[in-house]
């Protein structure tokens, strides 16, 4: 026969297993929730309608920011040549630094925006696989403050709130502004760094007035005035990779021709382009 102490001890070693029980249980959650990686869940789809080729493969293109997706898909879609051996085109968006080694070698994407660097980190032979499809050269990249002239001195950093992509192989938003701070020795205790995830809200920030400085090209997200001081007048703004298997000069000059689309994020941009073989490349329109 159980007391009222008994019960009540009964009664706080039941409650004490059941906390024992949820703090385990959190912690395995927890570590689970750490592990996840985000994979491809922002993707614009479009079919390109030909018949034959229905039940055909997906072209593939990863993209870094989803601006112009579908306007770069849809053209894609209405393109002869790429309906010829493809039922769809899908352009997806996600941080460079998500694409996995696996991705590179099972060649995952038929087209992919990033880095030559980064990409060779994850897979050394790289260039023996891949070729560089198109990129944009002589970018004018610019410190942006909606106060003040930014000046390139330690001073003017001081005490500053400095937007930064969280993703070192952005040059526009993480190595050149960097870059540029380590050039007049502003130490990174005299500024506060923000990192953001993308640059919608790396911009969205800015314009709030929620951080003091970012780093961008001439063309914004928004008519605020603002004023700017260069950093470097010759920068990459991107470059995309196509597999060496996808050599057909004629579904290239597609690619290069929708992907020029983006020209418009960037002004006075150069374009530089590899259509494969020479002998039966064709002039991109």
């Amino acid at each position: 026969m159980l007391t009222s102490t008994g019960t009540s001890r009964l009664g706080w070693l039941a409650g004490s297993v059941l906390l024992l029980v949820a703090a385990a249980v959190s912690g395995v959650l927890s570590r689970h929730e750490a592990q996840i990686s985000l994979g491809d869940y922002y993707h614009y789809q479009c079919p390109t309608g030909t018949g034959e080729s229905a039940t055909g493969p997906a072209l593939r293109i990863l993209s870094v920011i989803p601006t112009h997706a579908a306007d770069i898909a849809d053209q894609l879609c209405r393109a002869p040549a790429i309906a010829q051996h493809f039922a769809s085109v899908k352009v997806s968006w996600k941080p460079r630094t998500l694409l996995s080694t696996a991705d590179l070698v099972n060649q995952r994407y038929d087209v992919i925006w990033n880095r030559q660097h980064f990409l060779t980190g994850l897979m050394p032979d790289f260039n023996d696989h891949y070729d560089t499809l198109l990129h944009y050269d002589n970018y004018s990249v610019f410190w942006l403050s909606l106060n003040s002239p930014p000046r390139l001195t330690a001073e003017y950093f001081q005490g500053k709130r400095i937007g930064l992509l969280a993703d070192d192989s952005s040059h526009t938003h993480n190595l050149l502004p960097l870059t540029s701070l380590h050039s007049v020795e502003a130490l990174g205790e005299n500024y506060t760094p923000v990192y953001f995830d993308n640059a919608g809200a790396l911009y969205d920030s800015f314009y709030r007035g929620q951080i003091d400085l970012i780093t961008g090209g001439l063309n914004l997200v928004n008519d605020t005035p603002v004023y700017r001081t260069l950093v470097d007048n010759s920068a990459t703004a991107a470059t995309f990779f196509v597999p060496q298997q996808l050599d057909d000069p004629a579904q290239r000059c597609e690619i290069v021709s929708a992907l020029r689309i983006l020209t418009q994020l960037w002004q006075g941009i150069e374009t530089h382009q590899n259509l494969g073989d020479s002998s039966t490349a064709v002039a991109c329109p």
